[in-house]
């Protein structure tokens, strides 16, 4: 037993050692000479992301090749914290539905999301780019598989804030 506490204490003191053997290489495939360095590269590598994310009218978000769960956590999180999505362009594929509102003469269009197991479901509100299409002439017919792209943005009624897809236009795939 004190053998066993000797070399465990040996492997304890080993692995504590701050000495580290690997040299670090930048992007270049030269030896990084200091932190500071790599902090300098790391701020310019920030710098040019940050400008790629800017809007271009690319995809920021293309939810239709993510997993089924993966698309229900990132709607549900997009329910709960709206403004940190605002904005973003998103492509969506799920099943259309809409429903007519009599107190306000006019119909509300969703894309429904199932999750993997198909017990659960998330759906986001569709504004679409088209006027004929949210006066309800022209939509895809009810629980059709569709594929839809459009700039996620919230809007408040009475005391509540929601979240929708606006400038929703349906997408070929």
């Amino acid at each position: 037993m004190k053998r066993f506490i000797l070399v465990l204490s040996c492997l304890f003191m080993v692995g504590c050692n701050s000495t580290n053997k690997v040299d670090e290489v930048n992007a270049n495939g030269e030896k990084a000479g200091n932190k500071s360095s790599i902090v300098a590269e790391s701020n310019t590598f920030n710098e040019s992301e940050s400008e790629t994310l800017k809007y271009d009218g690319e995809i920021d978000f293309d939810l239709s090749i993510m997993g089924a769960d993966m698309v229900y956590a990132t709607i549900y999180q997009m329910m709960i914290d709206p403004h940190t999505y605002e904005g973003k362009r998103f492509k969506i594929r799920g099943n259309y539905y809409s429903s007519y509102s009599k107190d306000k003469n006019e119909y509300y269009h969703f894309c429904m999301i199932k999750d993997a197991a198909a017990c659960c479901a998330q759906g986001l509100e569709l504004l679409w780019e088209d006027e004929k299409m949210n006066l309800h002439e022209g939509c895809p017919e009810e629980d059709a598989m569709v594929t839809i792209e459009g700039i996620f943005e919230t809007y408040e009624e009475g005391p509540n804030t929601y979240g929708r897809i606006a400038n929703a236009k349906l997408v070929e795939e």
